[in-house]
Formats: structure tokens, sequence, C-alpha cells
């Protein structure tokens, strides 16, 4: 009798278990069908790409990669994208770190509503601030360079590092820190030998989104750039026309403009998910 039962409890375990599974597959081709698709039509001709009957196997061609690259201005607002992304992201972790660290460390009286002051920069709709800071700019003379794109999404993703950054920090022992400390190790170098490397999953994770919110960026940069300063996401929009859409380019665009974003998410994987699940996100 016990046997029969254990048995069926192992059946009914393996079909809620292929269930699942079958609904994860199901649930994943859905999310990235538009991908594949995307990626797909990248590397056909336009007669393949607009066949009426849909071509599954055909000999892909890099000739508009080519064009994107080559024969407009996508290529530059490609570098243009790492640069911003890859400088405002070091600095907002940076600046980050120093003020979410003593928030995390010092038992102070306000810090809570400081906290929450922070993170409501965050909420606010950059819709909101575009037309000072525009104007800001324009009157300091940074308007149209990429050092005024780069201090707007400092001033983005700042807000959202602290917020994160303090939780991480606020994971790791004291006791470790006073160890280091009773070693002869002062504030900085304990917090740069011991408390970054402890906290390095969750610096990581940081890192990750505050790289791709700037990448995705396109209200600041549309505004504050020029022909010479365009970021990709702005860039793209050359490829809508008056008279059409240059679907094959835009395709190879996008295929692109999604690379840098999967090679910092494979890069941060191992650090990813632990550091999602603990801290300011658990």
């Amino acid at each position: 009798m016990r046997t029969e039962v254990k048995s069926s409890v192992k059946r009914r375990r393996s079909y809620s278990t292929a269930l699942r599974a079958g609904v994860a597959i199901v649930v994943t081709l859905v999310a990235i069908s538009p991908i594949l698709w995307m990626v797909s039509t990248a590397f056909k001709t336009g007669n393949q790409a607009f066949s009426t009957n849909t071509q599954w196997f055909f000999t892909p061609t890099l000739d508009n990669f080519i064009t994107v690259l080559t024969g407009t201005n996508f290529g530059p607002a490609l570098i243009n994208s790492i640069q911003v992304s890859v400088i405002s992201t070091l600095i907002a972790l940076v600046l980050g770190s120093g003020i979410a660290y003593p928030m995390a460390r010092f038992n102070l009286p306000w810090k809570q509503g400081l906290a929450g002051t922070i993170l409501s920069l965050r909420i606010v709709p950059p819709i909101v601030t575009i037309i000072p800071l525009f104007l800001v700019m324009r009157t300091i003379g940074l308007n149209g360079t990429l050092i005024s794109i780069i201090t707007l999404h400092v001033f983005m993703n700042l807000p959202l590092a602290i917020w994160l950054l303090r939780g991480f920090y606020e994971d790791v022992p004291m006791e470790i820190e006073e160890a280091a400390q009773m070693d002869g190790l002062g504030h900085f170098s304990t917090f740069v030998r011991i408390v970054l490397p402890l906290a390095m999953p969750g610096v990581a994770s940081t890192a990750l989104l505050c790289f791709v919110f700037s990448w995705n960026e396109f209200l600041f940069a549309s505004i504050l750039s020029n022909a010479s300063s365009q970021t990709a996401t702005v860039a793209l929009t050359q490829y809508v026309t008056p008279v059409g859409m240059q679907w094959t380019q835009i395709m190879a665009a996008g295929t692109l403009v999604a690379i840098p974003v999967w090679i910092a998410a494979l890069s941060a994987q191992k650090y990813l998910v632990r550091g999602l699940s603990f801290g300011a996100v658990k």
C-alpha cells in the first residue's frame, strides 16, 4: 500500500514538474520571439524580409550591418552610448558609495528621511525636469556635448544607486569591519579591502541596472545631443522617414543596440542572482 502511495506521489510530482517546464518553455518562447524576429530580419535582404511567404531558412547577409555601421552615423552614436553609459555608471557607483556607506554604518537620526528624499528624486518623471535642465546646460555651455548627457544620466541613476547600495552595505556584518580596524586598517581601507569585496554581488547588480537605464535612456539624450553627440537610442530614429521605415536596417541597428546589454548581463551573471536576492531588494 505504501509503495502504491509513493509511486502515485512520484507520478504527480513528475506531472507537475513537466507541466511547469512546459509553461516555462512557452512563456520563454513568447518573450524572446520578438528578439528572434528582430535578429533574423537583420540578416535578411529586403526581398526576404518582405516576402509574402515567411522564409524560415535563408542565406544570411551582413549587408544591413555594414550599411548601418559605415553608411550612416549610427557607428559613432553606438560609441557615444558606450562612453556615456560606462562613465555615468562608474560615477554613480563612486558617488553613491560615498553617500550610501555612511548612511548604512552611522546611526544618524535623520538618515531615514534622507533616504526617502533621495529615492523620491528617482520617482520624479524626467519630462518634468528636462526643460530647466536644458536651460541650465545651455547657460553653462554644455548643451550638445556628451558631458551634459553623462551629467544627467548620473543625476538619473544616483538616487537608485544610493538606495540599493545602502541595503547591500548594511548586510555586511559590522563585526568584520571592527576586526579589520583592530588590525590597523582605517575606514577607507576597510571599505575598499573588506566591505567592497563582500558587497560585490550587490554592487554588480547596481552597476548593471544603472548601465541598462543609461543605455536605454532617450529623452535627455534626444534633447541635449546634436549630430556629433547622439546616442544609439536617438540614432535609431533616423531609419524612420516620412516615406516609410527602413526595416532591415533598423533591425540591424536594434540588434547592435541589444548586444552590449547582453554582454553586460552575461558578465555580471555570477553576481546578479546573488546580488538581487539580498539587501535592498530582498
